[in-house]
């Protein structure tokens, strides 16, 4: 299924749009799209992960419990989810891993993250292919 980001009348403003459950899944939960312009509003995935974090289903999640049910380093995870790229010492923080960003998703109740990746990639694609017609 494909989702309309651009269209206003799409949808009513302020409700989240949830993707279809399938049949295969029943138990899996329901993902949250956060509105477009929280998302263009990222300018890195670290932006994307922070705004994922902060807007999390259930705000009295932990990162303790995030490491343990997305098997991550729970030393590592509280560096996925801050502002600041660099810390107070000047050294750079880790990036969550790719591999973990699906089941990261799910504990966090939303789709932030893959939302601003797919942007990302779009962008890409876009500057990719003005950059070969130019070359014509």
């Amino acid at each position: 299924m494909t989702f309309d980001y651009h269209s206003a009348t799409a949808r009513p403003r302020g409700r989240p749009i949830h993707p279809p459950a399938s049949a295969d899944a029943p138990h899996m939960p329901r993902l949250r799209f956060l509105p477009r312009e929280q998302v263009e509003a990222c300018a890195t995935f670290r932006d994307a992960c922070v705004l994922a974090w902060k807007s999390r289903t259930h705000p009295g999640m932990t990162e303790t419990y995030l490491a343990a049910v997305c098997d991550l380093t729970q030393q590592h995870v509280s560096e996925y989810f801050q502002v600041d790229e660099r810390d107070e010492k000047g050294r750079k923080r880790r990036q969550l891993p790719a591999d973990k960003v699906g089941a990261v998703q799910e504990q966090l109740g939303n789709c932030a993250i893959g939302q601003w990746l797919a942007r990302d990639m779009a962008v890409r694609l876009v500057e990719e292919f003005f950059a070969a017609e130019s070359v014509r």
